[in-house]
């Protein structure tokens, strides 16, 4: 339910109301054009409500409405740190800044709630066109995503309860302690896994041998975006078939014709080179099992054809 206000209040709200819906759609388009390299999570944008802002004015902190710092505001949510730093900087050259906060390195021993914050103008050339926003204050909020969610879950329970609980509060600090370690973690997770060596595991190191041999055959360029979704499905393929990795690879360099094909996908060419040497095995093996067969993979290797309907993977217009 919204708060209540005096009507006069009210009506000085309306006023502005549509303006601020205006500055808000605009602000959500920059902020995703301006921030669009550093692949933001989520951008959210809002209009502070008449409630909430006639509640801030009675603090007795502003002498009028549009000195607030939110009468519109943002979060941009980023996967790691140090993407917060890239956006912050993108947006300091964008928009007018009129204060920073929450910017520096704070006390060592302090987990309280410090995003980053800018306090910003609209663009100059913007308030050209429209010179209602001129004035209007636009808070911009930088986090990653682990804090977003805590803050999103925490917000209404310890920010806007009914009662104040130490409890919940030091909870709070606790775990915002806790989500900066982790996100570090995250951001260096590639380096951290690299402090030690891999131990042997027989599942892991047989799919690497996969991705090793396609990097053997085929360039950068061919090769699948996700190599290891690849190489999931291959290692099916070959175990159908009987293949070991390196028996298969030397199958392979002995059909470079195949192997080297353009019309084929690299998962095409695996299938390909099974059903050369082994094609009997490989459709017994099947089942109820399917492959996605391809005409151009049947017109350069026909055994293809020899792959029963029930066993094949359909992409037509009708259900095979």
């Amino acid at each position: 339910m919204a708060a209540k206000v005096p009507a006069s209040f009210r009506a000085a709200y309306d006023d502005l109301a549509g303006e601020l819906e205006v500055g808000k759609k605009y602000l959500v388009s920059r902020l995703q054009a301006e921030l669009d390299d550093l692949n933001p999570v989520v951008i959210q944008v809002r209009v502070k409500d008449a409630g909430s802002i006639y509640a801030k004015l009675q603090k007795g902190e502003s002498t009028q409405l549009l000195d607030l710092d939110d009468l519109i505001a943002a979060r941009a949510v980023f996967l790691h740190p140090q993407q917060v730093s890239l956006a912050m900087k993108a947006c300091q050259k964008t928009f007018p800044i009129l204060e920073e906060r929450n910017i520096t390195v704070g006390k060592p021993d302090d987990f309280r709630y410090q995003q980053p914050h800018l306090i910003v103008g609209f663009p100059l050339d913007y308030v050209e066109r429209k010179p209602a926003l001129g004035h209007v204050k636009v808070e911009l909020q930088f986090t990653t995503y682990i804090q977003h969610a805590l803050q999103e879950s925490t917000h209404d329970v310890i920010y806007k309860g009914e009662r104040f609980s130490w409890r919940e509060h030091r909870l709070d600090s606790r775990l915002r302690g806790l989500l900066e370690i982790v996100d570090e973690v995250l951001a260096n997770l590639q380096d951290l896994a690299q402090v030690d060596e891999d131990p042997p595991y027989p599942i892991f190191d047989s799919r690497n041998q996969i991705i090793a041999a396609a990097q053997e055959l085929w360039d950068a360029e061919e090769l699948p975006v996700d190599l290891r979704r690849f190489a999931i499905t291959v290692e099916g393929l070959l175990k159908l078939s009987g293949f070991e990795i390196s028996d298969w690879l030397a199958v392979a360099h002995a059909n470079s014709d195949l192997i080297h094909a353009y019309s084929l996908t690299p998962v095409d060419k695996v299938i390909g080179v099974i059903l050369r040497d082994r094609h009997e095995k490989f459709i017994q093996s099947l089942k109820k099992r399917r492959v996605l067969v391809s005409s151009e993979l049947e017109e350069l290797v026909p055994q293809a054809l020899k792959i029963p309907q029930q066993n094949r993977v359909s992409y037509g217009g009708n259900p095979a």
